[in-house]
């Protein structure tokens, strides 16, 4: 399985540490990263930015809006973007009704860098 990729990751989490190994691990790959640490902050960043967002990769806990309607919001802007949800938590019940698979998608924090690019890599390819 490659691991590199070219996508535009659109990366959510309020612990600002983590936003840096996201950066650090995908960027060298080839992937171009958006950081956010809120869930308003990632919504301004996707509205402004010009091209498509391939990925949102969000926590699910997040102060203000939470990952899962920041994913339907974003869902809503840029219908082709695929989800992926991390959490320190134990794998949360996304509690979403619809049949939307897209918010099925999920890896539990600490996770190392190659499960999280296979992860990515079965979203996107």
């Amino acid at each position: 399985m490659r691991l590199r990729g070219s996508e535009t990751v659109l990366a959510v989490d309020d612990d600002s540490a983590i936003l840096d190994i996201l950066a650090d691990v995908l960027k060298p790959l080839g992937y171009k990263v958006l950081s956010a640490s809120s869930g308003e902050e990632a919504l301004a960043k996707a509205a402004l930015h010009q091209d498509k967002i391939d990925l949102l990769l969000t926590d699910v806990m997040l102060p203000g809006i939470k990952g899962q309607e920041l994913a339907k919001q974003l869902l809503h802007r840029c219908p082709d973007v695929n989800v992926l949800f991390m959490s320190g938590y134990l794998c949360p019940s996304m509690g979403h009704s619809d049949t939307d698979q897209r918010f099925e998608a999920f890896i539990q924090k600490p996770f190392s860098p190659n499960a999280l690019l296979r992860k990515i890599r079965k979203l996107l390819d």
